[in-house]
């Protein structure tokens, strides 16, 4: 037997366990219910100055638009409230904050549940509408914008199964606040960033 024979046969296996690995990873992720958030979308060249103008106490107005009513308010603000850097806090009602906070209600989080296709871009901020009665078999689309008045500042979207929305929404919420909210914004052509970054 060739001394190489022993190597040969070692790499042999460990490009079969490899592939192996990746096949049963492909599989297991076709089998799981996974959530796709989109890159965000931004209007201007940067979001911070309008993020800390908006929420000057970190404390920002949230409006949800849903045909089905899917979920109550305290839903939304507990699952996108506590991300972000600084952290960000979300209310639904400017008395749901404390006394010495500011609220500036022209500068929020637009949430739209199962959105009609022209509900986006600015359109997010000025008639956001919701088809509601969504189909229990498919997926659900949730657009997500950060608005001052009628301006759009940035906006995502998510896709997320039906039957999963509650959990998928609130373990993807860190991602959508980040995108939404990013402290640095690198330009797609800078070779310093990395494509793994929502804002590359």
């Amino acid at each position: 037997m060739n001394s190489k024979t022993p190597k040969l046969m070692k790499n042999k296996a460990n490009r079969f366990l490899s592939l192996a690995s990746a096949a049963t990873g492909a599989l297991l992720l076709a089998g799981c219910s996974i959530a796709a958030i989109e890159r965000a979308n931004y209007n201007v060249s940067e979001v911070e100055s309008f993020r800390s103008a908006g929420a000057p106490n970190d404390v920002m107005m949230l409006e949800v638009v849903d045909a089905d009513n899917t979920f109550p308010d305290d839903f939304w603000t507990d699952a996108l409230s506590n991300h972000g850097y600084p952290r960000l806090y979300f209310v639904t009602d400017p008395a749901d904050a404390d006394s010495n906070v500011t609220i500036k209600p022209e500068s929020r989080l637009v949430v739209v549940v199962a959105p009609e296709q022209a509900t986006m871009r600015g359109k997010l901020c000025t008639d956001p509408q919701s088809v509601g009665t969504r189909d229990p078999d498919s997926n659900v689309s949730v657009r997500f914008g950060f608005c001052v008045g009628d301006k759009i500042i940035s906006e995502t979207r998510g896709h997320f199964n039906n039957d999963k929305l509650a959990e998928q929404i609130d373990g993807n919420a860190d991602i959508i606040v980040h995108q939404l909210f990013p402290r640095n914004m690198l330009k797609t052509g800078d070779k310093h960033c990395s494509p793994f970054l929502p804002s590359c």
